[in-house]
């Protein structure tokens, strides 16, 4: 099957845009905002080496913002067509005037508009795969994973999917712009077995081109390597040791400190780390910076959902909070200024102060416990309190010995961040960049079930 296109070119969609602001202003707008966006995704999913699912979408959606003063209405349909614009206006409009005042409702402020983009950041980069070629590597994915070791004894499936992303925002504060971006990945999922029972996992990577993802022989022994770690099973005493969150988990700690940061909570006063600008929260060896303009990064961007300029600067600087993550609205809503992060944080990169990979932080750990899986969303927003099950691997003497799991850990991410001991230089391209996190023993109550 050949490659599916984009309808629109980007001067095509500019075009529409712009005769979008403009019927929505002669219709009776103050002022309007819209993103008119398409994509494109073929994704296979491998299991036992037969197709369990393949499917090829082709998207396109159109959503508008208008304001009537500080009164808002908004409208989204799943496809762009023109001759029906006059029509979805009106319904966005008459929204609008059943929808409370709201003083922080409104455009992005002109002045704060991007007026001209980054060079270039290599967020497009197409590529041509035929449908028997992609069965292919997703069979070959699947076979190698299961050949790594006896003990892996089936697949619980493997995929690929390719997604192709083009769009444009415009608002009639002068906000005119857009781009095309792509995303490619790859998943494999095992099952082992040993007298100990059966466990289960996985790996994947993700890249925004697609021959810079990891090969599939080095995906295929990553993902095994996940699961035998799991049949040396058992067991744990209960306690406070020290902690070595896995980066996968890591990401997680970091990203909510990103949410406690976020405009959202902190003008509805519902966020642990309120009125924290200034405030050491973190060791002081420890910096996280925001950098939307790594070349290819999965986050990177030109500029922010309202067509604010981004920047790079340092969220935690030193330890302490140096910024907020905030749209136009939140900004209003707590009398600042916005920070080019409607839409979310771009690109994450935490410090580290240690060199090594997970068993090097485990020998300097010496002993205690590495968190390698977690289940549920157990943060209290408001309190900081933490809690939820868990699976890890047990270190004594400086040794990975056993793995365990049916575990409950708990605390408090202010103490958390407060005792965090090191970070490892062990993380892969990610939105949120973060090795192997090492927290102090006492901080964090481990339980077995």
């Amino acid at each position: 099957m050949a490659q599916l296109e984009f309808l629109y070119t980007q001067a095509q969609l500019q075009d529409i845009a712009a005769t979008i602001i403009q019927k929505a202003l002669a219709a009776g707008a103050s002022s309007a905002q819209v993103e008119l966006s398409e994509s494109i995704s073929t994704d296979v999913e491998i299991l036992s080496q037969e197709i369990d699912n393949f499917e090829t979408s082709h998207e396109n959606q159109l959503l508008i913002s208008v304001f009537k003063g500080h009164r808002k209405g908004n409208i989204g349909i799943s496809a762009i067509k023109q001759d029906n614009l006059d029509n979805v206006i009106l319904q966005a409009l008459d929204i609008a005037k059943y929808t409370e005042e709201d003083n922080a409702n409104g455009l992005l402020e002109a002045e704060y508009i991007v007026k001209e983009l980054h060079s270039d950041l290599a967020l497009y980069n197409p590529y041509t795969l035929d449908n028997h070629e992609l069965i292919r590597q997703a069979k070959e994915l699947e076979l190698l994973a299961l050949e790594q070791d006896p003990r892996i004894k089936a697949s619980d499936g493997s995929s690929i999917s390719l997604t192709r992303y083009n769009f444009v925002t415009a608002n009639s504060n002068g906000l005119l712009n857009g781009y095309q971006t792509s995303r490619y990945s790859k998943y494999v999922s095992l099952i082992g077995e040993n007298s100990a029972g059966m466990q289960t996992d996985y790996w994947h990577t993700s890249s925004r081109a697609y021959p810079e993802l990891m090969p599939n022989q080095e995906l295929a022994a990553k993902a095994a390597q996940r699961v035998l770690r799991r049949l040396n099973k058992g067991e744990c005493t209960s306690g406070k040791p020290a902690v070595i969150f896995e980066s996968s988990i890591a990401k997680s700690i970091i990203g909510s400190l990103m949410g406690a940061l976020s405009g959202g909570s902190l003008y509805r006063r519902l966020s642990f780390l309120n009125d924290s600008l200034g405030i050491k929260i973190m060791p002081e060896w420890l910096t996280i910076n925001e950098n939307p303009f790594i070349v290819k990064g999965m986050a990177s961007c030109y500029f922010d959902n309202e067509g604010s300029q981004v920047r790079q600067r340092d969220i935690i600087a030193n330890g302490a909070v140096n910024g907020y993550l905030l749209s136009s609205y939140s900004a209003r809503k707590m009398n600042l200024t916005s920070t080019g992060n409607a839409g979310g944080n771009h690109n994450i990169v935490v410090s580290h102060n240690f060199v090594g990979d997970l068993t090097k932080l485990a020998q300097h750990m010496k002993n205690g416990i590495i968190i390698i899986d977690t289940i549920g969303h157990g943060l209290n927003m408001v309190s900081g309190d933490y809690s939820v099950g868990a699976s890890g691997l047990v270190v004594i003497d400086s040794e990975i010995s056993h793995f365990v799991d049916n575990l409950t850990i708990a605390g408090n991410m202010r103490d958390i961040y407060q005792n965090i001991a090191a970070i490892s230089n062990d993380y892969e391209n990610s939105s949120v960049c973060c090795g192997s996190m090492l927290v102090n023993a006492g901080i964090i109550q481990v339980s077995s079930k």
